[in-house]
């Protein structure tokens, strides 16, 4: 499989409505940071849950990016622990826990400034081919 058109809501810089995340590595996790704009809030000043589960669920598959397998969510638990104010700089990072078979098992956390904990997931990403390229 190779990815041409990279459109990519969470993470294409072509995307004019999308996010725009950048990715890095340290320390075999993936990691970003991002500061949501009012455009992205549920209630008022709060960003929207799904924008949340968005960031946690790429950020995960991110550290699955490595492997150079296509590898689509199958299943993700969040939870939410602490409302996530708009215009407030986020911290977001995801890390493969266990492989079993056709199975990447692998979490993700996002947090503030301060190092608190504002959601948190747990994610399965099914192998289904290795990658040629990603463009």
């Amino acid at each position: 499989m190779e990815i041409k058109d990279n459109f990519c809501f969470a993470c294409s810089p072509k995307n004019p409505i999308g996010l725009k995340l950048q990715f890095s590595y340290s320390d075999g996790s993936a990691i970003t940071s991002w500061t949501p704009k009012k455009e992205f809030q549920g209630f008022p000043g709060i960003l929207h849950g799904g924008i949340i589960a968005t960031i946690l669920d790429e950020v995960m598959a991110y550290a699955i990016i490595p492997k150079k397998v296509y590898a689509p969510t199958v299943e993700m638990s969040i939870r939410f622990q602490k409302k996530i104010p708009i215009g407030q700089e986020l911290f977001a990072k995801g890390w493969i826990e266990n492989e079993q078979k056709n199975i990447i098992f692998v979490k993700g956390e996002i947090r503030n400034k301060n190092g608190e904990i504002l959601a948190n997931a747990n994610g399965k990403y099914f192998v289904i081919e290795e990658l040629k390229s990603i463009k």
